[in-house]
């Protein structure tokens, strides 16, 4: 299972570093990153979402709590969603949006019922919007947040204590 959550955080993790190289910036988000990419290469982003989705959605429905497995189910269902709207809209759109709130909502909510203490990191983002000149990124951090989350509950919950038990 840590080779599946491992593989994820590659995959994002090369998709966002190439996407910022191409730029010669940290993006605004993540989702605007497919804009960087001419129409016919734009599928990459959507494969890079499904697959990262994909990927941890096996892990999170052995390592989190019975009671809270639909918040994963519903967290990569907005990944996958966020994921296809390119592929049916020109520019950033209302799906897109509803879907990524949803994604990011749900992501923390799963944090939050499981492993209540990794939500301290929020701190973080809250010094750095504090002491941030250009906050035109604020929204890329907050994206980079919930997946370092997610990745982290991925990666201890079940050894630590804390959150809903699993039955």
């Amino acid at each position: 299972m840590i080779g599946l959550v491992l593989s994820a955080m590659i995959v994002i993790a090369l998709y966002v570093g190439a996407m910022a190289y191409v730029s010669k910036q940290i993006p605004e988000s993540i989702s605007q990153t497919v804009f960087l990419l001419p129409r016919k290469g734009q599928w990459a982003f959507t494969i890079v979402m499904w697959l990262v989705g994909f990927l941890l959605l096996p892990v999170l429905l052995e390592k989190v709590s019975e009671q809270t497995q639909f918040l994963a189910f519903l967290m990569v269902a907005g990944i996958g969603f966020v994921g296809a709207a390119p592929l049916v809209a020109k520019e950033k759109n209302t799906i897109h949006y509803v879907f990524a709130a949803i994604a990011g909502i749900a992501s923390q909510l799963l944090v939050a019922l499981n492993q209540p203490l990794l939500l301290l990191t929020w701190f973080l983002y809250i010094g750095y919007t504090l002491v941030a000149k250009d906050v035109s990124r604020n929204l890329f951090w907050v994206e980079v947040l919930c997946m370092l989350n997610i990745f982290a509950l991925c990666l201890i919950c079940g050894s630590v204590a804390g959150g809903l038990t699993r039955q």
